[in-house]
């Protein structure tokens, strides 16, 4: 393995060739993602590649750079999204969108209400990540028929969809990860509606705040 030192003339740290090549791999990630010269996802597979092929500094074996597509996080992640996708597809967002035009109306409270009252809930259940993503069309035509600013809405639904997140262990993706490293480390994964009262809690208290 290389082990060419360098000598920091700051702290006088040693700084390994393997240091190196790993905050390079980082930076090089990070300006691809901030830039999105190339979409996101060929970012992902390119940093992934690249710890891999220079596996003797960053000691990132094939095997190991690929076993997140075994891991079962992973995979619940990956189902959550595609079950949103189909959600989509199927046409409830566009009846939930005319039922919460019908409610809302043009009243600035009415539509604030609807936005929240749909994010958090359906965010338990459906990874809230794609919820915002399916619904910001949706309430930024709320707002545009209504008269009013869309960021009124939009901000409130960001932050419901985070709290309503907190209702399941599926609500969001790092919950689904946070379960499956006590699985590893205790032997016990979280339950689906292990911290659900709490949760509700959370989200009521996140609405009352919103709304007020």
């Amino acid at each position: 393995m290389p082990s060419v030192l360098l000598q920091s003339g700051l702290a006088g740290t040693p700084v390994t060739a393997d240091m190196l090549v790993v905050v390079g791999i980082v930076t090089l990630a990070l300006v691809l993602f901030t830039t999105e010269w190339v979409p996101v996802d060929v970012t992902a597979i390119i940093s992934m590649v690249l710890l891999m092929v220079l596996e003797p500094w960053t000691q990132i074996s094939p095997a190991e750079g690929i076993s997140g597509f075994s891991n079962p996080a992973t995979v619940t992640v990956l189902a959550m999204l595609i079950l949103s996708s189909g959600v989509s597809r199927t046409g409830v967002v566009q009846r939930v969108g005319s039922a919460m035009a019908d409610f809302a109306g043009d009243d600035p409270l009415r539509q604030l209400a609807a936005t929240v009252g749909v994010a958090g809930p359906s965010s338990g259940f459906i990874n809230n990540t794609p919820v915002v993503a399916i619904l910001v069309p949706v309430i930024s035509d709320l707002a545009h028929q209504g008269r009013s600013s869309p960021s009124r809405l939009l901000m409130p639904l960001s932050f419901a969809s985070m709290l309503g997140g907190t209702l399941t262990v599926i609500g969001t993706s790092t919950n689904i990860l946070a379960s499956d490293i006590a699985d590893r480390l205790l032997g016990h994964p979280f339950g689906m509606f292990e911290f659900t009262r709490l949760g509700a809690l959370v989200l009521v208290v996140g609405v009352v705040y919103l709304l007020t």
